[in-house]
């Protein structure tokens, strides 16, 4: 049998880093800051390898932020990985309040089983947990 899925397709720009960094967390905090402050509306989904780099790099999104002071326009920090309550699981498909932009820091889980609306901008670390026996 054959089987048709309809779907959608949107442009992809995909741009790389001139070079490895040594620091994927930093790097990918630096490039949604960047992101944030200088590119037209859209949410932003961040690809970290699990619950421990999702949770760093939300707490060190909220310090950066909080350094740059009211110069900066808000963001939604919203983690997502299987071991956070459905509750909050659920706020990253809940809309931004308007002037609002919203970051998801998830690990890949978010690549291919979900569709988050208004999602324009991906930052992915490049790296992956793979479970070897």
């Amino acid at each position: 049998p054959v089987f048709r899925i309809p779907g959608r397709t949107f442009k992809v720009d995909i741009l790389f880093a001139k070079a490895p960094c040594d620091d994927y967390l930093a790097a990918a905090v630096k490039q949604v800051l960047s992101i944030h402050l200088t590119h037209p509306p859209g949410d932003i989904l961040v690809f970290m390898t699990g619950q421990e780099d999702i949770e760093a790099t939300c707490v060190t999104l909220a310090e950066r932020i909080a350094e740059i002071g009211n110069k900066v326009p808000p963001l939604a920090i919203l983690p997502m990985y299987s071991q956070l309550p459905a509750d909050l699981q659920s706020k990253i498909f809940d809309a931004a309040p308007p002037g609002v932009r919203k970051v998801i820091v998830s690990t890949n889980i978010a690549e291919t089983s979900l569709t988050v609306d208004g999602i324009r901008y991906v930052v992915d670390s490049g790296f992956c947990k793979i479970k070897v026996y």
